[in-house]
């Protein structure tokens, strides 16, 4: 038996503006967070097609109805790689994820494109954008019915994207001297209960001070996503803190932040931090800071920690240079 080996990697990814306005054909800004990762590994053996990971162990043709998008993917990459169906191969995938789920860092969606990645490697077949993009699209469309392709683009990539309901998804360059704090609250973030509210809100008055609705709430999201792309491209580090907070600001009044959210939003503004917000469809999940120094994030990251987070991931949003 001749020894066959592949390996793919795929990284995270968070909501840096737009959560929930996106829902109402307004921009959103994702980034690729490459702090949190999956990693595919793929090997020859002698019988069957095993899989193997935190949330299941055993054969391909076994596994449960709420993996079936990653099972599409892994027959369509070997068919599209090796010009052969899946059980014509005996080989084990395992699969290892720091990307917690259910968190709005696009686990799904890394999952697959690790997966793809490491079949094609395992068939030294080359492996185009499209080809990628095709394959995992389809596997989330079956997770999840009608992804907007964010995920796929995001944890494929190395560049942020701004994206737009039914228009194409733009890359942006990101290189600005600051770094971005993700924490964890620990608890599961419900962004279908989350959309849902923020609908019965659009004709509400959030902010009786101002006689602000949720349909005014969302349009000056879709503005500070238009103001927060002109900020990267500017590199101005202030002005997306200024934007960060606006836009929590705003997701706060629509009801989608957290208890634990907005104690870590709070330990941020008492930390230097240039802006904070949730991130994703909220009531849970994560949230981002901003801060302009690595030892800024180091220090937040203690802090965060101390206050119950249950993680916290650092990225430098500066490009790396190429070595």
């Amino acid at each position: 038996m001749k020894l066959q080996k592949g390996t793919g990697l795929a990284n995270g990814k968070i909501i840096l503006a737009g959560e929930h306005a996106v829902v109402y054909h307004k921009p959103a800004i994702a980034l690729p967070i490459n702090a949190v990762f999956v990693k595919a590994d793929i090997v020859t053996a002698t019988k069957g097609q095993t899989i193997e990971c935190e949330l299941y162990s055993g054969d391909l043709q076994s596994m449960p109805a709420s993996m079936e998008g990653l099972q599409f993917a892994i027959q369509k990459a070997f068919l599209l790689a090796s010009s052969k169906e899946v059980t014509s191969h005996a080989f084990v995938l395992s699969i290892e994820s720091t990307i917690p789920a259910e968190r709005g860092m696009g686990s799904s969606a890394a999952v697959s494109v690790a997966v793809v990645r490491a079949i094609f490697d395992f068939f030294n077949t080359p492996l185009s954008d499209a080809t990628l993009w095709d394959i995992v699209q389809g596997a989330e469309t079956i997770s999840h019915g009608n992804p907007s392709g964010v995920d796929t683009a995001t944890t494929s990539g190395t560049r942020p994207v701004f994206f737009q309901k039914e228009q194409e998804l733009q890359t942006l360059e990101l290189d600005m001297p600051a770094y971005l704090v993700i924490a964890d609250s620990g608890v599961t973030g419900n962004t279908k209960q989350a959309v849902h509210h923020v609908s019965t809100l659009q004709e509400r008055i959030i902010d009786p001070t101002t006689n602000e609705t949720g349909s005014d709430a969302v349009q000056s999201i879709g503005a500070i996503v238009q103001d927060t792309k002109t900020a990267i491209e500017t590199k101005d580090p202030l002005k997306l803190g200024q934007l960060m907070n606006s836009n929590h600001d705003r997701l706060k009044k629509l009801g989608v932040s957290h208890d634990i959210i907005e104690a870590l939003v709070s330990t941020a503004h008492e930390n230097h931090a240039l802006g904070a917000k949730v991130t994703g469809g909220g009531l849970g999940g994560c949230m981002i800071a901003l801060v302009a120094t690595e030892n800024d994030a180091l220090h937040l990251q203690e802090q965060f920690m101390k206050k119950g987070a249950q993680a916290v991931w650092i990225q430098s949003l500066a490009k790396k240079e190429k070595s």
